[in-house]
């Protein structure tokens, strides 16, 4: 329902308007009364339409809606039913009765109504206010429904992330209306906009509180910070967003998409300690030292960290600045330059096995090696795990290979028209130049030769390079200014998995991609929210950690969703129905949880009210 005033020659007169569909399937619209006397104020129109239709819904919730929209809501009420246009209802509201007491109730029609989803949004809950953000935001001039809008938007990328549009009727299924004492379904798109913007505006002394915060729970050592970039897709050209560029390394593969790129800093536990937002035709090694300058005051420690990034960066020019900069570094050295380090791989006898690797796990074993080049400390890897990874790939690599060579053997020897064989052999070669691009692993160890006149495609696999090459699978080396022990670095490095995990669940469970926003301040929003959000998400996860429980944040949601508020109607035999609007009672492994992290789950807002059933009663 909504209201809408119609001019008459007197006055505009104010209608209560609803949508409906005819017999034909047209919609319509059909006034329910029309309020003459009645002038319901524009700010509250919205809202008290939205009521109104809740309250002849029957509807019911724990918490009365404001002063000025519940008086309005009863006058518009009020002039339904001077029309006669409202239901009877077959129950009016009873005076409840506290206290125990003891009544004969019809079992077999209690019945619960109205679930909403709760579990999930206690622990996110928990994490919001263990880091101290309403403190914050209230220094920062947030009203307290601002405060709750922002909770709403922020966690909503943690638990099914959606639109800015489709914010105000997914928060309307859940149980944030009732946690957070507000009233969401008054509720507009807008204002959602409105508080990304907000966000975005106080993103810097908000990061800064959250490193402070987070190391000061935790105890997180930030000597070790890892850098990594990642990227996403537009939908739409986008064409008057400067962020919004195309690139040919994109890591979805969305080459035909405008692409923009993010740069991610964390420390070794996972923290996030800033991001930066570049356009998406940004070469990785160009935004580096972009990314990296000023780290050690976001660290907040009195030395420059030592940074992690991965051989994508690793240009000469960008380790010669990091070492100009005071900064010490570890880095993965490219996979093209191994083979430079051929006979030492092949040394077996001079690796060490790398100590203290989980055995539960069936890992693998690496095994290591630190020779001294060039200044720098380079540590030789050989990994079982990876090898077979690798072996796998070339294979794969290699049968692909192999039938689009015998597939246009095949169209030679059937004269395909589309090859055009009567005038040169330029088509059949660019076929193969294309196949072998497509399969790089395999086809430069092959010899490929097509002869025109003989029409004969030939093709040999190089034995000597192949077996030279799988040698060296599962070899990758580390490169450092750091003058530590091989298995300290192999095991700094290793931690750049970090910045892997948290750009996975960024993009899977975060709702990081693809981007659907026009203007450049709101795809910096969108990003901003996503990794707001991961600081919960890394909080909950790092929490139960420490107790001695590992779990993703998806196992945790999976297992919590289940706990419900719900409404539970209780007949009696003497006529009078009781509705509790209360939470469920967890299960062990909800209760598990809740315990680890210190929720509060006991003693949550309930709702009480028993009804009469309606014969003589008066409206």
């Amino acid at each position: 329902m909504f209201f809408r005033e119609k001019k008459t020659a007197k006055k505009p007169v104010l209608q209560l308007v609803e949508n409906r569909r005819n017999a034909g399937g047209r919609v319509c619209q059909k006034v329910v009364v029309s309020l003459s006397g009645c002038p319901v104020p524009d700010e509250y129109r919205r809202a008290v339409a939205r009521e109104v239709t809740r309250r002849m819904e029957g509807y019911q919730r724990i918490f009365e809606p404001e002063s000025n929209i519940s008086y309005w809501t009863g006058r518009v009420l009020e002039k339904i039913e001077e029309a006669g246009k409202l239901s009877r209802p077959d129950f009016v509201e009873a005076k409840y009765e506290t206290g125990k007491k003891y009544e004969l109730i019809c079992r077999e029609d209690i019945e619960h109504t109205d679930s909403r989803g709760l579990g999930p949004h206690l622990v996110l809950l928990k994490a919001w206010n263990s880091l101290g953000l309403d403190d914050f935001f209230t220094e920062h001039g947030f009203s307290r429904d601002s405060i709750a809008t922002a909770k709403v938007s922020i966690f909503n990328r943690l638990l099914e992330p959606v639109s800015e549009n489709e914010l105000p009727a997914w928060v309307g299924t859940t149980a944030l209306g009732e946690l957070l004492r507000v009233r969401p379904e008054h509720w507009g798109e807008d204002r959602f906009y409105r508080i990304s913007d907000r966000l975005l505006g106080v993103r810097h002394p908000l990061e800064k509180h959250l490193r402070e915060r987070e190391r000061n729970l935790f105890n997180l050592d930030r000597t070790i910070l890892l850098y990594d970039l990642t990227n996403s897709y537009f939908e739409g050209e986008v064409e008057k967003n400067e962020l919004a560029k195309r690139g040919p390394n994109s890591k979805e593969k969305r080459s035909d998409c405008p692409l923009i790129s993010v740069g991610v800093v964390v420390d070794a536990e996972g923290f996030v300690i800033t991001h930066k937002v570049f356009a998406g035709n940004t070469g990785d090694c160009r935004r580096l030292m972009k990314a990296v300058a000023g780290l050690e005051k976001a660290a907040g420690q009195g030395g420059k960290p030592t940074v992690v990034v991965d051989g994508g960066m690793a240009t000469k020019e960008n380790l010669q600045k990091l070492a100009e900069n005071g900064y010490d570094y570890i880095v993965n050295g490219k996979r093209q330059t191994r083979a430079n380090f051929a006979a030492d791989f092949l040394d077996r006898n001079s690796f060490t096995e790398i100590e203290g690797r989980d055995e539960q796990t069936s890992k693998k074993p690496v095994f290591v090696r630190r020779i001294i080049r060039d200044e720098e400390t380079v540590v030789l890897c050989r990994s079982e795990g990876r090898r077979e990874k690798e072996n796998a790939i070339q294979d794969n690599t290699e049968r692909k290979l192999l039938e689009g060579l015998e597939n246009l053997e095949a169209r030679i020897q059937r004269n395909d028209h589309r090859l055009k064989l009567n005038r040169d052999g330029s088509l059949v070669n660019r076929v193969v130049g294309r196949l072998a691009a497509r399969t790089t692993r395999a086809s430069k160890l092959y010899n490929i030769e097509y002869d025109h006149q003989k029409r004969k495609l030939s093709w040999s696999r190089r034995e000597s390079d192949w077996n030279e090459n799988r040698e060296l699978h599962g070899c990758y080396h580390l490169r450092s200014s750091l003058r530590l022990s091989d298995q300290e670095i192999w095991k700094l490095y290793i931690t750049l998995t970090r910045v892997e995990d948290a750009f996975r669940a960024m993009k899977s469970d975060l709702g990081l991609r693809p981007f659907h926003h026009q203007l450049e301040s709101r795809c910096r929003a969108h990003i901003w929210i996503t990794v707001l959000a991961y600081h919960l998400l890394r909080w909950v996860e790092f929490s139960l950690k420490l107790s001695g429980y590992e779990c993703t944040w998806r196992k945790i949601k999976r297992i919590l969703e289940p706990h419900c508020y719900a409404t539970i109607i209780t007949p009696t035999a003497e006529g009078l129905e009781h509705h509790e609007r209360k939470p469920g009672r967890p299960n062990e492994s909800q209760k598990f949880i809740y315990n680890m992290l210190g929720v509060e789950w006991r003693n949550l807002p309930v709702r009480r009210d028993t009804y009469r059933r309606r014969e003589c009663a008066k409206m």
